[in-house]
């Protein structure tokens, strides 16, 4: 147990999404456009399994943006195994995607994004559905 546990999340706490994206321009682009949303800050992974690593340590993610296409296994796949985690079954997520088009069908509904933008997407567009996800 820590020294402070939150059973209410005070109002000042910033809440956290988790951006994974192994391009590091875009990540930082992605983390700079999050972060214009007021008390939410980015945590930033450039390979899946790092930011399984940030869901494990950090207790309360907001949200998750994720590319498709990743190192080791896809986006989908990051998805499905955050959402397999009891705390994070619900976790709104975001998946980003240079592909035309994706076959949803495909995956399971564990592993379905809230939202896709396509890139390329402006960090106006980022903002929009992070904030509506978020509310």
């Amino acid at each position: 147990m820590s020294d402070i546990d939150f059973f209410h999340k005070p109002a000042d706490m910033p809440r956290f999404v988790v951006v994974v994206e192994d391009s590091e321009s875009l990540a930082s682009s992605l983390a700079l456009a999050i972060e214009t949303i007021p008390d939410v800050k980015a945590l930033v992974a450039h390979h899946p399994e790092a930011a399984l690593g940030l869901l494990t340590t950090y207790p309360d993610i907001s949200a998750l943006l994720t590319d498709l296409n990743l190192p080791a296994f896809d986006g989908f796949e990051l998805i499905d195994r955050v959402r397999q985690l009891e705390t994070y079954k619900d976790l709104p997520a975001i998946m980003i995607t240079a592909e035309e088009s994706i076959k949803l069908a495909d995956n399971g509904e564990r592993s379905r994004p809230n939202a896709i933008l396509q890139k390329p997407f402006s960090p106006r567009e980022v903002r929009r559905v992070l904030e509506s996800l978020l509310a």
